[in-house]
């Protein structure tokens, strides 16, 4: 009888720890701000399949952030120009005064490190939306493979962007062993989870969170992208899919102080739906 009456109690104090701790991790994850958006607004291909026909450029960003709700968009044309005090007033303006942003470091910070002596000119460009910008991201190229040249590289990024969260992409998998992955932490520099098609020989998809922030780019599964040197965006992400990744970040949002998603699958409209998407079945969980 004795026996019986501890193992009953010591059932009972287990299910009653597993209980609290469900609690504890599910008060951590509604606290914790997820950022749902897409890499970049402006697609031709978006018009008729996001955006209404005739919808004019300026227009754009108004209906993504203030008819659809989209609370977060990566600046991707900061990769290719740098932007200007003009450019990201009208940006403010003609958004919903709640969408925030990540921005995209400049295609030659991550080829030449002698240009980062322009990191200063580069963010006084984004003054009007500076409280608005949330991280930074860097997305290196395939052939930006692992040596203590490029880790010192991301390190020399990192210290002129440390005013915010800066996360760098690396789309080469031989980055993705124990020692380099150890390295990036070091460095206090959050390592994107990067959503690739199996097929194309990229960095895995590696659930990750780093100095308390989590940084998801998603660019689908199309078949038609089958290695390294190809590139096909359109994939629209079926309901499992989509519930694996909030499985994923909501996990990550128990040890995180923000959680970013961006759909990368630009193609044809595809990213603002599945961000949509990805939205609501977050709030249907959350308050369900």
């Amino acid at each position: 009888m004795q026996v019986t009456a501890c193992v009953e109690s010591e059932n009972s104090i287990f299910i009653l720890t597993t209980v609290i701790i469900k609690e504890i991790i599910m008060i951590l994850y509604e606290d914790t701000p997820f950022h749902i958006g897409t890499a970049g607004y402006k697609f031709d291909d978006w018009t008729g399949n996001f955006y209404p026909r005739g919808t004019q450029n300026e227009n754009m960003l108004g209906y993504y952030s203030k008819d659809k709700g989209i609370k977060f968009l990566e600046l991707t044309f900061t990769f290719y120009t740098d932007p200007t005090e003009e450019i990201t007033k009208n940006i403010a303006e003609n958004s919903a005064e709640d969408l925030e942003f990540s921005v995209r470091l400049p295609k030659r910070f991550l080829k030449n490190p002698s240009s980062f002596f322009d990191a200063s000119r580069f963010k006084n460009g984004l003054d009007p939306i500076y409280p608005r910008v949330k991280a930074y991201f860097a997305d290196f190229f395939y052939a930006f493979a692992p040596s203590r040249a490029n880790l010192d590289h991301i390190a020399a990024l990192r210290d002129r962007f440390s005013d915010k969260p800066f996360f760098v992409e690396l789309a080469n998998r031989r980055w993705y062993k124990e020692k380099y992955i150890q390295e990036i932490k070091n460095l206090g520099v959050g390592m994107v989870v990067c959503d690739y098609p199996s097929s194309s020989g990229l960095a895995p998809y590696m659930v990750n969170s780093f100095e308390r922030n989590a940084y998801f780019r998603l660019y689908g599964n199309s078949p038609k992208w089958i290695s390294h040197d190809t590139r096909d965006l359109e994939y629209n992400y079926k309901k499992d899919e989509l519930e694996k990744i909030i499985k994923d970040a909501s996990a990550l949002s128990a040890i995180s102080d923000n959680v970013f998603i961006s759909f990368c699958n630009s193609s044809k409209g595809c990213a603002p739906k599945n961000a949509i998407d990805l939205r609501k079945m977050l709030e249907s969980k959350k308050h369900g």
